[in-house]
């Protein structure tokens, strides 16, 4: 090779390193949207390793869900398996978790409690209109918003409802509508006739449509969500909300609006006297407080670390828990963590024997031309084996960069 193509070559090696270094340079921060489904399943290079800072947005209760969707020992061993499970992503690829309500568990490293999420500008537009037509603007009574799940807060709804009556010396209530589509629709239309409350129930709509314009008070009794994104909406929409007094509501005792309670029993009462009296006009505070704008300036003041604090990537134990997450990862111990936390394996037992036995008898393939052995890999996505960074459901992403 002659001198001036080995100049050329290093030249061009050069430039490439700096290339290299520049993208580097320009991946500042990473914010991922509920970091523990987001790295279940991730198998490849640390996130702290590529970016400045990351920054974990959590806001969903996995713990509950396995909790829930599996009764007795099972569901206790699953949601201690998940709370582990998350507690090592989360040390091994985030260097803040902000979590949006209490219900979340805390996780290893810098982590707290911010509410970083807004509310669509139409919403905000209702209350403003409805703020400016505050004698004629709300028309309806009580409704209440959510997935046809029992778990959204329809069991507790339902059971308040009917405790409320004249057996016990109360008035009766104005109908209470209920909006939502989902698996446990029928179940609940039948328990509404069976219990004889005054419930008309609907499929779900869009929070924003106008037929819901009217409605001057939101019930909400579900405790099941990390922080209750149509609470918000209601809430913005100028409408009064009345909510149990728990925390995954912590956000909401700062508005005049919202009614809390501390006891299912008070449910009915507190409804007739909440429809007693219009909603009061929302603050420019508290319309800002629902804004995007507003928790976005929220997020930038939770996504910072403490002044002189240490990556948590530089502290030992979170680079144990990277590498021990990466070791999980590998084949076969990434089919066994998939079942364990109740996902289809990437090969079933199936392939795997017939795997062995190939490898056993030396037989490369069959009559077919299909081959004997299976390419044992590492885990890509989630449910269905994505790309690389998955999720637990399908394949996820990283959720803002």
């Amino acid at each position: 090779t002659s001198p001036s193509s080995r100049s050329e070559e290093k030249r061009r090696k050069r430039r490439h390193e700096k290339r290299r270094d520049d993208t580097r340079e320009e991946r500042d921060v990473a914010i991922l949207e509920e970091p523990e489904h987001l790295n279940w399943y991730h198998h490849g290079s640390r996130w702290p390793e590529l970016y400045r800072h990351v920054v974990g947005v959590a806001h969903t209760n996995y713990l509950q869900y396995s909790r829930l969707q599996y009764p007795g020992l099972e569901g206790q061993l699953k949601e201690s398996w998940m709370e582990l499970l998350n507690a090592v992503v989360c040390a091994a690829y985030t260097d803040v978790v902000v979590k949006l309500s209490p219900t979340l568990v805390d996780v290893p490293g810098h982590n707290l409690v911010c509410n970083v999420h807004g509310v669509r500008g139409e919403f905000l537009a209702v209350g403003a209109q409805a703020a400016r037509n505050a004698g004629s603007f709300f028309d309806r009574g009580a409704y209440f918003l959510g997935k046809a799940l029992w778990t959204k807060g329809y069991r507790e709804l339902l059971d308040a409802l009917a405790a409320h009556g004249p057996a016990g010396g109360d008035a009766p209530l104005p109908p209470l509508h209920t909006f939502g589509s989902g698996p446990d629709e029928n179940a609940i239309r039948s328990e509404v006739e069976r219990l004889g409350v005054d419930v008309v129930t609907h499929e779900g709509i869009d929070h924003a449509h106008p037929s819901m314009h009217g409605y001057s008070l939101f019930v909400n009794p579900s405790t099941s969500d990390v922080l209750c994104t149509a609470t918000a909406e209601a809430l913005a929409m100028g409408k009064k909300v009345l909510i149990p007094d728990h925390p995954s509501n912590l956000f909401f005792k700062q508005f005049s609006n919202a009614i809390l309670y501390d006891d299912p029993a008070q449910l009915g009462s507190l409804i007739s006297e909440a429809l007693a009296t219009p909603p009061a006009a929302m603050t420019k505070m508290e319309q800002y407080a629902l804004s995007w704008e507003a928790a976005t300036e929220r997020l930038l003041d939770a996504a910072a670390l403490p002044a002189g604090t240490r990556r948590p990537k530089e502290r030992p134990l979170h680079s144990l828990a990277y590498g021990v997450h990466y070791t999980m990862g590998t084949q076969p111990l990434c089919d066994v963590l998939r079942v364990a936390s109740g996902v289809r394996p990437v090969f079933s037992v199936e392939e795997r024997l017939r795997a062995a036995v190939g490898l056993a008898t030396g037989d490369r393939g069959d009559s077919d031309g299909e081959k004997g052995v299976v390419e044992v890999g590492s885990s890509g996505g989630g449910g269905g084996g994505g790309g690389g960074v998955g999720g637990g459901g399908g394949g996820g992403g990283v959720g803002g960069v």
